[in-house]
This record gives structure tokens, C-alpha cells and sequence, in this order.
């Protein structure tokens, strides 16, 4: 073991974490070299929270992440009481595709005085689970606390403005860079961009006969050709101008025709705005949608409760922004509401939470206030994206993922005689990708399921829903798939895609409201 040193505190490192460093009052700990499975320890410093304890802290941050919790108990660590939890997610290494369950523990401990609280988190994958579950609870036991009080406010003040003064030299080295990067690529961006909306067929075919031909499959060529499908992508191409209504963009607040109020569901919670899409901006139409008009996407506490809103060329529209602390008063809300299986429906609990209260109408709406004024409360505390980002458009194709095994390869590859297809989806992938950023998209095929599969899924969701016209599978097809990360930083359940269907019957006549969503994830 080895000491390690911060102001405020010290801990001791095992030596298979080669690679420390020490920054504004916290210790982060990895092996060397790091991959993307790489056991990792952090440790930091915080005051404590206000009108929180650790405990009620620790249950929010749970909620939040929404993984499968394993374990919660009480602990005691260097004179110090709190609580340690340990939750079970999956891990994608998105340059191989590799998944692999993964672990994270988390601690937090109250100083003798109160006045700090010491965070810990390990994170592991199952094979190095219980060396590092060993040595992670050596490490707290070794924490020693330096300085306590008001001196350990002092101490935490001056770290954070070292830190903020070293982060604002390395934002103003970064924004020299981009300036110069810019510069230098403003050419060879236009012709991505001309490349990527305006691809010819011909572009199209060559791009699929090297993926083709990466994949060691061209005597599969032709087979391979009728099971991937046209597909548009959508690349985030910066901030979206909040003066300009009916862009096409991801995150932020919707553009709704004038006197429509932002959806809501039954129990009177917006649903959560995640991108709209103004048809005319499509540079290909592999299904019959109408030539203009915008949609625009939501989603609510569950993510099979999608909606779409369509607004007809031409509409006006008004923008509707979103409030910079509207995820902190979703959290809020959800402390205060219980399920109600009687009543099929979400109800108070009685509890009175950040000052807000709230109100029933006799339809079992809620309304909720703070200091006598109504706060709009989402339906979810997830899917918030204040970075609203313009999308732009590329002809492409898309192809099921597939992977070797009973099970997991899609019949369309079983049939033409490929076991192992990720090959050939990993070549694909990489010859139609634009920008470094993820590829959103419309139309086309997502994930490790053909699309018969996820058409029976949709076709089995109408049917539940009593859409008996629409109810067979063969006419349900991918409207959009947004995916995690980028600028708007959205995260569907562990990094996953968020994927909406839709009926062709319905479309063709711009009818937008009965669709599908799911999340197609590791």
C-alpha cells in the first residue's frame, strides 16, 4: 500500500493502481495501461448538503442511475458513519461492441463534525469483482481525515478555485485550438456535409461494397444487399438558434403550433421533450411521409409511452423553452408521489419536499406549486437536454448488429450461411459513420434484431393498445432512433438507443399518433 495526499484527507492506494492523480480535493485511482474494463477508485471531498443526510443523498443518486441495486448497508469507516450501496449495470466498449456486466460501489461518510461529506465510488467487472470489492473497503479503511470544520471549508473554497483556474486555462487553450482546427477544416467539412446529405447512389454502393469487402464477404454480396435497408442519419451540427422555429434538432424545449399546450399524460406531468424533425429537410424518403410539416418526439416516466406530435407545413409555431432546473423539480416531484395500483394511477403520498405542494383535480390530475405559483413537473427526471443541437442529414444504410450463437444472429444472416455477422455490421457501421459524434437516425434497422422481430414487438403494443387495424407486423417501420451521448448528452437506460415506430397506414396519412417506443440497450 501507499499513501496518497490531498489538504483535506489521505488514503492508501494498492499498488495495481499504477496510474493516481490527485486534483481539487479528490484521488482518482486506475491500472496502467487503462481499457474500457479497467477496475477504477475514486475518493473526494464535499460540504455537506443542505436539508439532505448522506442517506437520503445516496437514495436519490440510486434512483437516478437506475441500475439493479445488489446491496445497501450501513458502514463505519475512520470514526466515520455512512452508507455504502453497490448496484449491477452493463458495460460497452464501443470500439469492439463487447459487453460485459459491471459493477459500481459507492460510499459516503459524514465527518465526526458534519460539516463534510468523503464520497467513494469503485467500479469493476465481473471477473476482477471481488479483488477490487477487497480492496476497496482496505482503502476506506485506511482514510484519515487532515483537517475538519470551518478549515476543511477553507481548504475545499481554495481547492475548487485552483481547479476552476486550471479548467479555465485549459477552456482557453482548447478554444485557441478549435479556432485553429476550424480554420483549417471549414473546407473538408463542407465536402463531408455535401458527401453526406447529397450521396449519390453510386457513393452509397461503394461505401457498401467496402464494407463488403472488410468483411471478407464478397461472395455474399448480393445476399447481403436485400437485408440492409436505406436509412437517413442524423449528425448534431451545434447549438440549434433559439430565434429560429421548426428546425430540425435534438434536446431543448419543442416548437408547438400556436395554442397547443406541451403534452402531457394522465396525471397531468409534462412528458419530456427529446427532438423534432421538419420533414423538409429530408434528404431521402425510404417511406411515404409527408413532404413537410414537423414532428416531434416525447417520452414520459416509461419509455414505451412515446408520443409524437405532427404540426403541418406551414403551421405557425412558437417556441417552448425549457427550465434550467426543471430536472431538479422532476426529482423533487417524484418524492412526493406513490403508485396507486387500485386507481391505475399516480397519487401524493403527503410529503412536502424543496417547498413544493401539490393539488389533485377530480380526474386525478396533479398540479404542483411553489410559494403559490405552478411549476411545470416532467413526467421524468431523466431525459432532460438543455443543449438543444441542429441535426443534419446523410443517405445511408443500416443493417442488424448480430453476434455468433443460438439466439443472438438474425435468421436474415443465418439463412444466406454468415455465423458470425459482427464483421460485417462493424465494417458497415464504419464506412457509413459521419463525424465523430453518434449517429441518430431515421428509417433503416438498429441493434441485434431483424427487423421481423421489432415489427412483432410494435404489431404485440397495438394490439394491447386495441389497434386492431394496425395490429400485424409487416407494415410497422423505425420513424427514429435517437441514441446516447453527443452534445444533447441524453442517456436511455444504460447508454442505450431510444427507438420510435410507426405504421405506414397511418403515416401516408399524417396521422402520428398511435406509435411504438422502446429502448434497444446492452
Amino acid at each position: 500500500m501507499k499513501p496518497v495526499e490531498t489538504p483535506e484527507f489521505s488514503i492508501e492506494a494498492n499498488p495495481m493502481f499504477e496510474n493516481v492523480s490527485v486534483f481539487a480535493g479528490s484521488i482518482r485511482l486506475r491500472p496502467h495501461p487503462e481499457t474500457t474494463f479497467s477496475p477504477q477508485m475514486s475518493v473526494w471531498a464535499t460540504e455537506r448538503e443542505k436539508r439532505k443526510t448522506p442517506e437520503k443523498w445516496l437514495s436519490e443518486c440510486l434512483k437516478r442511475d437506475g441500475a439493479k441495486v445488489v446491496e445497501r448497508r450501513a458502514v463505519s469507516f475512520a470514526g466515520m458513519t455512512g452508507e455504502m450501496s453497490k448496484v449491477k449495470d452493463r458495460l460497452e466498449d464501443w470500439e469492439t461492441r463487447e459487453k460485459r456486466a459491471w459493477y459500481r460501489q459507492r460510499a459516503i461518510l459524514a465527518s465526526p463534525d458534519g460539516s463534510t461529506w468523503f464520497h467513494a465510488t469503485a467500479m469493476a467487472s465481473a471477473p476482477d469483482l471481488a479483488q477490487i470489492e477487497a480492496d476497496f473497503t482496505r482503502m476506506l479503511a485506511s482514510l484519515r481525515i487532515k483537517i475538519e470544520g470551518e478549515a476543511a471549508v477553507d481548504a475545499k473554497a481554495e481547492a475548487e478555485a485552483e481547479k476552476a483556474a486550471v479548467l479555465e486555462r485549459l477552456k482557453h487553450g482548447m478554444e485557441h485550438m478549435a479556432d485553429a482546427l476550424d480554420r483549417e477544416s471549414s473546407e473538408e467539412q463542407r465536402g463531408e456535409k455535401a458527401a453526406g446529405e447529397f450521396a449519390t447512389p453510386d457513393d452509397i454502393e461503394k461505401r457498401f461494397n467496402a464494407a463488403v469487402g472488410e468483411a471478407g464477404l464478397k461472395d455474399k454480396r448480393d445476399a447481403l444487399r436485400l437485408i440492409v435497408l436505406p436509412t437517413v442519419a442524423m449528425i448534431e451540427g451545434g447549438i440549434a438558434d433559439p430565434g429560429i422555429t421548426g428546425l430540425s434538432r435534438i434536446g431543448g424545449g419543442p416548437d408547438l403550433p400556436a395554442g397547443t399546450d406541451w403534452p402531457s399524460n394522465d396525471n397531468g406531468f409534462h412528458l419530456n421533450f427529446l427532438a423534432q424533425i421538419n420533414l423538409a429537410d429530408l434528404p431521402d424518403r425510404p417511406e411515404t411521409l409527408p413532404e413537410s410539416g414537423l414532428i416531434s418526439f416525447f417520452i414520459g416516466t416509461d419509455y414505451t409511452d412515446g408520443r409524437v406530435l405532427y404540426a403541418p407545413g406551414g403551421t405557425d409555431l412558437v417556441a417552448h423553452g425549457l427550465a434550467a432546473d426543471a430536472a431538479e423539480i422532476a426529482i423533487s416531484a417524484s418524492q412526493m408521489i406513490v403508485w396507486d395500483s387500485d386507481l391505475g394511477r399516480f397519487v401524493p403520498n403527503g410529503q412536502t419536499v424543496d417547498g413544493l405542494s401539490v393539488t389533485v383535480n377530480d380526474a386525478g390530475r396533479m398540479t404542483f406549486h411553489r410559494d403559490g405559483t405552478p411549476v411545470s413537473v416532467f413526467a421524468s427526471e431523466y431525459e432532460f437536454s438543455c443543449s438543444a443541437q441542429t441535426l443534419r442529414f446523410a443517405r445511408t444504410l443500416s443493417a442488424p448488429f448480430g453476434l455468433p450463437g443460438i439466439g443472438s444472429n438474425p435468421k436474415a444472416y443465418a439463412d444466406i450461411g454468415i455465423e458470425n455477422p459482427s464483421d460485417f455490421a462493424i465494417a458497415m457501421s464504419e464506412q457509413f459513420k459521419i463525424g465523430s459524434g453518434p449517429n441518430h437516425q431515421m428509417f433503416g434497422i438498429s441493434g441485434v434484431r431483424e427487423m421481423p422481430a421489432i415489427q412483432k414487438m410494435a404489431a404485440h403494443h397495438a394490439a394491447k393498445s386495441g389497434w386492431t387495424d394496425i395490429a400485424t407486423p409487416d407494415d410497422w417501420f423505425i420513424l427514429i432512433k435517437l441514441a446516447s451521448g453527443g452534445e444533447a448528452d441524453f442517456s436511455f437506460s444504460d447508454h442505450g438507443d431510444l427507438i420510435f415506430m410507426a405504421n405506414r397506414k397511418d403515416v401516408a396519412q399524417a396521422d402520428f399518433s398511435r406509435v411504438y417506443a422502446f429502448v434497444e440497450s446492452g
